[in-house]
């Protein structure tokens, strides 16, 4: 199997190194533009890889079309979020240019692969990439990293351990991603039925603003989210890669009466070479507009740069 990476930034980067214990990687190419960046990342991951004794192939270069017969490439290029910054939209316009040039370079010289985009703002970003290269796979990460946390908060909240959650957040990236309440089970039980059970209490309010919130607390301290991100789009594309049908909530082609065309929107859904089916049929009236809602809204941050 071989994967791209084109941006060696923070994500990039963060992503290269939880795939550097994956077995079903035969090559790794990396692709940055800034001079010598790439070649720097791919040192370093050749240094990781004597120790995990993984005989995978990397390579780097600094030009987008060095991608060749790739079979997965990700998309991470772009001017990332700083803690200055009042959302993810606030980078549409510079990151817009960025995926033209990279949807118009790469696709030709990688028929039949599959993409998956991470620069920001998301949804939109993957909407506009499919646009340009007319590329018959292209998903965005979507809300897997909210999901994680949405689960990760829950598991604090209830005093459980992680492996007792499940939850997924929908909708659109970011801090309007839409809280999907009725795919939470708290050990195989509804949610509502665990906390009648157990007598306990949850304010679902503080979960929802705790994830909204923590990148921004993480970003100012921290400098930027780096492991929790990797981790996720790593599951996107392990499962994309070995078809294991994993539900995640990536964000795929999604049509409303509303629009005028076909947006990137996320759902829990099963993830393999197709994604779907999703879990629609659990959800709740209000959840279900809450996905057009974010619909309308990744809509008209594409159509700011169409």
């Amino acid at each position: 199997m071989h994967i791209a990476i084109i941006g060696t930034g923070r994500v990039g980067r963060y992503t290269l190194f939880a795939l550097l214990s994956e077995g079903w990687i035969s090559r790794l190419t990396l692709i940055d533009t800034k001079t010598g960046l790439a070649d720097a990342v791919e040192q370093e991951a050749r240094h990781a890889l004597a120790s995990i004794r993984n005989p995978m192939e990397i390579e780097s270069y600094e030009r987008d079309e060095a991608v060749e017969n790739a079979d997965l490439v990700l998309i991470a290029a772009g001017t990332p979020r700083t803690k200055d910054m009042a959302s993810r939209t606030d980078l549409t316009e510079s990151n817009a240019e960025i995926v033209k040039e990279i949807a118009e370079a790469v696709v030709p010289e990688n028929p039949g692969a599959k993409y998956v985009v991470v620069t920001n703002p998301v949804d939109a970003m993957a909407t506009l990439f499919k646009d340009i290269s007319s590329a018959d796979w292209v998903i965005s990460t979507g809300t897997n990293l909210e999901s994680q946390r949405f689960r990760a908060e829950l598991a604090k909240e209830l005093d459980l351990p992680l492996t007792q959650i499940r939850g997924f957040a929908g909708g659109e990236h970011g801090k309007r991603a839409v809280f999907l309440w009725s795919t939470v089970r708290i050990s195989g039980l509804p949610l509502d039925a665990y906390l009648k059970e157990t007598e306990k209490e949850l304010d679902k309010e503080r979960v929802e603003e705790a994830v909204k919130e923590i990148s921004r607390e993480i970003i100012k301290y921290s400098g930027g989210t780096r492991h929790g991100p990797a981790t996720s789009f790593r599951d996107i594309l392990r499962g994309v890669a070995v078809d294991d049908n994993r539900v995640l909530s990536v964000a795929t082609p999604y049509g409303s009466k509303e629009l005028p065309k076909e947006v990137m929107v996320s759902r829990p859904q099963l993830v393999g070479k197709s994604v779907g089916p999703g879990m629609e049929g659990e959800f709740s009236g209000e959840e279900k507009e809450g996905l057009n809602l974010a619909a309308k809204r990744i809509y008209e941050t594409y159509r700011e740069v169409v």
